[in-house]
C-alpha cells in the first residue's frame, strides 16, 4: 500500500470507528460505588486526562513542524480533536463519580504555562518529536486497553475501550507519516533509530506516567520492530556505525 492510499484509508477508518460521547457512553449507568472502590484506577484515569489535555501544546507544535506535509497535518488535526474528546470524557467521568481532587482549569493552565517553552520545537527536532508522538500514542493504546480490563465499572471499561482504539489509530497514522518522510529523505533513517533509542513519552511533561501493568514490555517490543522495519536496521545501528540492511 502506498502512503498516498494509506491516508484515504486512514480517514475512512476514522469515520467508521468514530464514537459519540453522548450516545455511545451510558453515563446514567455508571456504578459510582464500584468506581470509587478502585481509587488507584481513578487516579490513573485522572493523570491520563491531564496528559490528554497536553495536546493543545504538543500536537499543535507538531503541526507547525510539519506544516508543509498536508497529510501529516490532517492526521494531527484529527488526533488533536480526538485527544480532547478523551480529555473531556475522562474529566466528565471523574466529576460524575465525585473523585477528588477534581481537575480544574487552573491546574490545566499551570501545566501549559510550565511547558510552553518546551514545545518551542525547531526543525532539527522533527524526527525525535515525531517518534515520541508515535511511541506515546502506541503506549497509550495498550494502557487504555489494559486499564479497562481491570475496571469494575463497565462504563469506564467501555470508555477506555473506545479510547484504546483511537490511540492505536493515531500511532499508525504517525508511523505512516514517518514512512512517507523516509521515502522522501532516506538519509534520515539513522536519525530515526537514534530517536527511537532516546524515546521519551510526552506525558512526562505533565505528570508521573500512569502504568496499567508493571513490567509489560509488549508495546516497547512492537514499536522497536516497527521502527527497525521502516529503517531496515536495528535500533542500535546508529551507535555501532550506520549500516543499512
Amino acid at each position: 500500500m502506498t502512503t498516498e492510499r494509506y491516508y484515504y484509508d486512514f480517514f475512512g477508518a476514522k469515520s467508521e470507528s468514530r464514537w459519540n460521547v453522548e450516545k455511545d457512553i451510558p453515563w446514567g449507568e455508571i456504578d459510582r460505588e464500584a468506581a470509587l472502590s478502585q481509587p488507584d484506577i481513578l487516579d490513573k484515569v485522572r493523570r491520563t486526562a491531564l496528559i490528554e489535555s497536553y495536546h493543545a501544546l504538543g500536537t499543535v507544535s507538531l503541526i507547525k513542524l510539519l506544516h508543509e506535509d498536508v497529510d501529516a497535518t490532517s492526521v494531527f488535526q484529527v488526533e488533536c480533536f480526538e485527544g480532547f474528546r478523551h480529555f473531556w470524557s475522562l474529566r466528565r467521568y471523574l466529576d460524575l463519580v465525585g473523585f477528588e481532587p477534581r481537575i480544574t482549569d487552573e491546574e490545566l493552565v499551570e501545566i501549559r504555562r510550565r511547558n510552553i517553552d518546551h514545545v518551542n520545537y525547531k526543525p532539527e527536532d522533527t524526527v525525535q518529536e515525531l517518534v515520541n508522538f508515535i511511541w506515546s500514542e502506541h503506549a497509550a493504546g495498550y494502557f487504555a486497553r489494559q486499564l479497562g480490563a481491570q475496571c469494575k465499572d463497565k462504563v469506564l471499561a467501555k470508555l477506555l475501550g473506545f479510547i484504546s482504539v483511537d490511540e492505536f489509530r493515531h500511532a499508525e497514522g504517525g508511523y505512516q507519516i514517518l514512512t512517507k518522510l523516509l521515502e522522501r529523505q532516506p538519509e534520515l533513517k539513522p536519525e530515526v533509530l537514534r530517536a527511537a533509542s532516546n524515546f521519551k513519552h510526552y506525558g512526562w511533561h505533565v505528570c508521573e506516567l500512569p502504568v496499567a501493568v508493571e513490567n509489560d514490555f509488549t508495546t516497547v517490543l512492537q514499536m522497536k520492530r516497527k521502527f527497525e522495519k521502516v529503517c531496515g536496521a536495528r535500533i542500535v545501528s546508529w551507535r555501532e556505525g550506520w549500516s543499512n540492511g
